[in-house]
């Protein structure tokens, strides 16, 4: 059996890049087909391997015939399995979506190899490999956001591009650093090699260059500026992707370098930068009047709550980050394609504009209406249950339990300033109402999951991340009259200041960091994280 699962890795990255350059080769028409065996094949290798090596601790193959200090080596464990399922039902949704945005086949190229080269990043096992494996996915996904090719799309696209790879220098200088302290790059092998080494200098300085870098990655403060440009120019389909998925492969790897080892000095400053991150998307989304750079700010503010749970690496609020981050890939997506539906009929980004999508999409306003309530932590919808874990762990913590508080009623500040699209437009109360389409299906596929994971949360934490979780009941009565006075406090929030637009929420809207002021902010934050480790 476990021969036969030898090699199953490799084919799982390789499927999809393979079947991309078959999409691209074969005529237009062929393509959808193309992708949708893709992902058949690929989700039937994935379900044989998993259940193969599901009741094992840790899986590892290594390629080429070399020893493991050398070679190319792929790890699977039931944290890279949680992702990997994950990664393929979202691009399940997304292919789903694509089919109905009608873009060409080249599109589909991008998008199919992206999904295999994401895969290699997940599974890889030595910094090199990784090294190459994120530098193709930003490439690609760089690609995928200047796809449309106007001027908006190209400078965010660069932006993207350009400051991702000056975030990656950081990487591939501890990389070189580790190699030659470790005389090895393989994972497995430095996580035994490193613990003599912790406390010299240059391991230090790497640890600090790999955060920074995956900060990068991540969006974390005060790094975050690439990722409201590039999640506001590229197709909503991409978009959903990169909120949903791709930008949490920071996180995964930030998970995967404190596997291998951990200062516990920084523990304090990181949930200071969670909190940071947190608080400054939420202020940003509400002043925001385009409806995709709300949602792209507002990942920003949930990665930060994400970090908060998962950067100190402690007890429940870790696995409370985890759950957060299946969450909000869910309820992200949905967000993220019901608003460029909405977008694609209406010819407009602006809330203050947009009306009566109640009324012209009744299904899909159902279906955004659930993404709302759980990111805004509804109780029996999964936007709730990881952000419970965080602050029911962070309860002694004032600080840290004030800022939870307040990014929720922000965000529920904002969702009620999206709601008014949802009013009657009377001066058109004659337009047709939107006949349903398959693009409804990974609509639909996405709501239900936020319904379903909030009802299967314990099961979710222990076969996919082996999670200690406490235990909860989400439809306590208690639970939805705190959910009653968020929505309150957030309905304050925005009547009283947003509203009306006052003169500062405008020029918070039209603030913004150049790549030279982003570049400097980085080495500030680099700077920062080395002085408190090396505790000068």
């Amino acid at each position: 059996m476990i021969m036969s699962l030898h090699l199953m890795p490799a084919y799982i990255i390789v499927i999809p890049i393979a079947f991309s350059i078959a999409a691209y080769l074969l005529p237009e028409a062929c393509s959808k087909w193309v992708s949708a065996l893709c992902q058949t094949l690929l989700s039937l290798a994935a379900f044989h391997y998993f259940a193969g090596i599901f009741d094992m601790d840790i899986h590892v193959i290594t390629l080429g015939g070399w020893e493991d200090f050398a070679g190319i080596t792929l790890r699977n464990d039931h944290i890279s399995m949680g992702f990997a399922a994950m990664a393929i039902f979202l691009w399940w949704c997304v292919l789903i979506y694509a089919f109905f945005e009608r873009l060409s086949k080249s599109y589909l190229f991008f998008l199919l190899f992206l999904e295999g080269t994401f895969m290699g990043l997940i599974m890889s096992n030595d910094l090199f490999n990784l090294f190459v494996f994120i530098e193709v996915v930003t490439i690609l996904s760089t690609m995928l956001i200047t796809y449309r090719g106007d001027g908006s799309s190209l400078r965010a696209g660069f932006y993207y591009l350009l400051f991702n790879n000056a975030g990656m220098l950081f990487y591939l200088i501890a990389f070189i650093i580790l190699y030659q302290v470790c005389g090895t790059l393989n994972l497995q092998l430095m996580k035994e090699a490193v613990p003599a080494y912790m406390d010299e200098f240059s391991v230090k300085l790497a640890y600090v260059l790999i955060t920074a870098a995956f900060g990068v990655k991540s969006a974390f403060f005060p790094v975050y500026n690439w990722l409201p440009k590039a999640h506001s120019a590229a197709p909503s389909a991409v978009s959903a992707l990169l909120s949903g998925l791709l930008v949490k492969s920071g996180l995964y790897e930030f998970i995967r370098l404190n596997e291998v080892f951990h200062y516990a000095s920084l523990d304090l400053f990181l949930a200071a930068v969670g909190a940071a991150t947190a608080m400054l998307g939420v202020t940003f989304a509400l002043c925001q009047k385009d409806i995709k750079l709300i949602l792209a700010f507002h990942t920003v503010s949930q990665v930060g709550i994400m970090f908060m749970g998962i950067g100190p690496f402690r007890g429940f609020a870790y696995s409370g980050g985890m759950l957060h981050l299946v969450n909000h890939a869910m309820f992200k997506a949905l967000l993220f394609l019901c608003a460029g539906m909405i977008v694609s009929d209406y010819k407009n980004r602006n809330v203050t504009q947009i009306r009566g999508v109640l009324f012209r999409f009744p299904l899909l306003s159902l279906f955004m209406i659930v993404g709302m309530l759980s990111i805004t932590g509804m109780p029996s919808l999964n936007g709730y249950i990881g952000k419970h874990i965080i602050a029911d762990s962070v309860k002694h913590i004032f600080w840290e339990k004030a800022v939870l508080v307040l990014v929720n009623i922000g965000t529920a500040a904002s969702f009620i300033k999206i709601s008014q699209i949802f009013t009657a437009d009377y001066r058109n109360l004659r337009i047709p109402v939107k006949k349903l389409g398959p693009e409804y299906l990974p609509l639909f596929l996405l709501a239900s999951s936020c319904a379903l994971l909030a009802a299967y949360y314990r099961q979710l934490a222990s076969w996919l991340f082996e999670l200690p979780i406490p235990v909860f009941t989400p439809s306590d009565p208690i639970h939805m009259l705190e959910y009653g006075g968020i929505l309150a406090a957030g309905y304050g929030v925005y009547h009283f200041f947003i509203k009306k637009d006052p003169p500062w929420v405008g020029r918070i809207r039209n603030t913004d960091i150049s790549f030279e002021n982003a570049c400097v902010l980085l080495l500030g934050f680099v700077c920062i994280m080395s002085v408190i480790v090396m505790g000068l």
